[in-house]
């Protein structure tokens, strides 16, 4: 009997790799430069441009110049539908769901408020009835809060409570004047241009006591676009005139009190940038004295908002007190807000639990249920414009050897192209919002998100894609899926080796999912890691805490990434111009080529 159990043994496992390939490694292709992009603008009123098999640059880079340029809604609308297509075609961009917010606050906690895109703010609340201190925790230490250099959510709350616009949010939640002392009506000029003439309020001072000027806000501004600040947020500063030449910006301090702002045209979202952390001011003395290090020290990070930083233990605690030079010190409640840093869901829960925090940011998700049930007061679950997603890199190769050999490099990315769009049928997005999730998220269909609206109000994502059964570009109904996963196989049995009697893919190349520290962010992992090894695909999970996980993206040393973009202003722009081939903040590395 041993001895017909070993036969046995050995036969099936003969028969599990009859036809097996061995699977070579991904491979990185620097397709910067390649010519397979196409686009048409005809069909839009006064746009003749048609490309065919151009570059990354030569399409979706001119199709955001144009909408950033058009006056008219609809045409503009028209755009941003043509750079969603062909964002989407690429295959490196993978919704998966709308975002909600999930946080928890103390019920004695009054007078916070979220925006929708993301930022909170505690600078109008109280606790208990007092104003003395409150302690947050919002995330982990920071990978700046250089208002120029973030282009993270926590770090734009922390900007925000130590630094002060033209126009900010007041206690409602709503945009007014903060620095400035009304919001301009802008002068419509003969080029089409729009000037803005911000006046500033007297007597404004940065937390050092020294005097805040409009040359403050031009000098910041100029930083911020400047190619060797390497902002990831520089091009929001594409609006105004000026930007990308050698003039620079065409923005003015006419005199101490008094800011020239000229657009290239008139811009619906304008007064939403002026509130936005990258358009803050900072203080020259304080950059000159130290670039790298001036926003990283209590001393040298001088701020002008209603707080200023008074201790800062690092990948611990960031300290803010109130700041009596700020010109509406009065109306600031709370005196002095702790943020503490942490990235460990469950510790940070049970911080909040034992009263530690008086508010915290994320919860482990297997809480989620009993913590609606056991804490309803305190548990709370908010709309946010956003999509969490996961992103290829562009410059990724998955072809085995002999089937690219013989192909030309734009062929081999059109293949890939194919391969992603396969790969992000296999997921099932019901399955992550209601098991992982359990917040309410829905599933994505497309990347811009849903609640982005349009200039007459009608939603972006509604009409995104060309399906007539279906809204957005894959069909995300529960019972699409089994055809979905089908349609993938059909797809990538073109290239890979597919096992009839097992189901599986015998040679597809085993590569990493890089994500940060999360219960979520890793249940999510896990369940893709699951869903790719039904079909033969390992993946290899790789965590790493917020601020390296943020430079392992940005600079492309990955395959596959988890990743998010909340809206910074309700325009669709806000989700599509981060993919242009000079954007800081394109990690799918379209148009980048591969550094060396």
């Amino acid at each position: 009997m041993k001895k017909i159990a070993l036969f046995i043994v050995s036969l099936a496992l003969v028969f599990a790799f009859v036809g097996c390939s061995k699977a070579e490694a991904v491979k990185t292709v620097d397709f910067s430069e390649a010519t397979v992009y196409s686009m048409d603008l005809t069909d839009i009123p006064g746009y003749d441009d048609v490309v065919t098999n151009g570059t990354w640059a030569e399409t979706y880079d001119v199709i955001i110049g144009y909408a950033k340029l058009e006056t008219d809604a609809a045409k503009r609308t028209a755009l941003y539908h043509a750079a969603e297509d062909l964002l989407m075609s690429t295959g490196t961009t993978v919704p998966i769901y709308y975002y909600t917010d999930i946080y928890m606050a103390s019920t004695d906690l009054e007078g916070f408020f979220s925006t929708p895109t993301g930022s909170k703010f505690f600078k109008y609340t109280t606790l208990d009835g007092s104003g003395d201190a409150l302690s947050v925790c919002l995330s982990s230490e920071p990978s700046t809060i250089d208002p120029a250099l973030n282009s993270a959510v926590d770090g734009a709350t922390m900007i925000l409570h130590a630094f002060s616009g033209l126009i900010g949010y007041n206690s409602d939640g709503e945009l007014v004047a903060d620095l400035a002392t009304a919001i301009p009506t802008p002068t419509e000029n003969t080029d089409g241009t729009a000037t803005y003439v911000f006046e500033l309020r007297s007597d404004l001072k940065w937390s050092d006591g020294s005097d805040l000027t409009a040359a403050d806000f031009e000098y910041a501004w100029k930083r911020a676009a400047a190619d060797e600040t390497a902002a990831d947020y520089g091009y929001l500063f594409a609006v105004i005139d000026g930007y990308g030449t050698e003039d620079g910006l065409n923005v003015t301090a006419t005199d101490d009190t008094h800011l020239s702002v000229t657009l290239t045209v008139d811009v619906p979202y304008f007064l939403e940038l002026m509130a936005f952390p990258t358009f803050m001011p900072v203080q020259e003395a304080a950059i000159t004295a130290d670039a790298d290090g001036w926003a990283t020290d209590p001393t040298s990070y001088i701020t002008n908002g209603a707080y200023y930083v008074s201790e800062w233990d690092h990948n611990s605690k960031i300290v803010l007190t109130k700041n009596d030079n700020y010109w509406n010190a009065d109306s600031i409640t709370m005196d002095e807000i702790t943020f503490y840093l942490s990235d460990d869901d469950t510790a940070i829960l049970a911080g909040f639990l034992n009263g530690t925090y008086d508010f915290i940011d994320s919860v482990p998700n297997d809480e989620i249920a009993s913590l609606q049930t056991e804490h309803p007061a305190e548990f709370f679950i908010a709309g946010q414009l956003g999509t969490y997603y996961i992103t290829f890199n562009n410059n990724t190769d998955f072809l085995p050897s002999d089937i690219s050999e013989g192909m030309t490099t734009n062929e081999i990315l059109e293949a890939n192209q194919e391969i992603r769009l396969a790969l992000s049928l296999l997921l099932d997005r019901n399955y992550v919002v209601e098991e992982i999730g359990q917040a309410g998220q829905l599933p994505a269909a497309s990347f811009v998100a849903m609640g982005i609206t349009n200039a007459d109000g009608s939603q972006f994502y509604e009409s995104a894609g060309s399906s007539t059964t279906y809204i957005g570009f894959y069909d995300t109904a529960a019972s699409a899926y089994a055809q979905n996963c089908a349609t993938a196989v059909d797809i990538l049995s073109k290239y890979f080796d597919y096992n009839e009697r097992t189901k599986k893919f015998t040679n597809f190349p085993s590569f990493d999912y890089l994500y940060n520290t999360s219960t979520g962010h890793q249940a999510i992992g896990e369940y893709i890691q699951a869903a790719f090894a039904q079909y033969g695909i390992t993946i290899t999970l790789v965590n790493q805490e917020w601020g390296t996980f943020l430079e392992t993206r940005k600079n492309g040393d990955y395959v596959l990434a988890r990743n998010g973009w909340l809206a910074d202003f309700n325009d669709p722009i806000s989700f599509l111009d981060m993919w242009v081939s000079s954007s800081g903040n394109n990690d799918a590395q379209l148009g980048v080529p591969v550094a060396e």
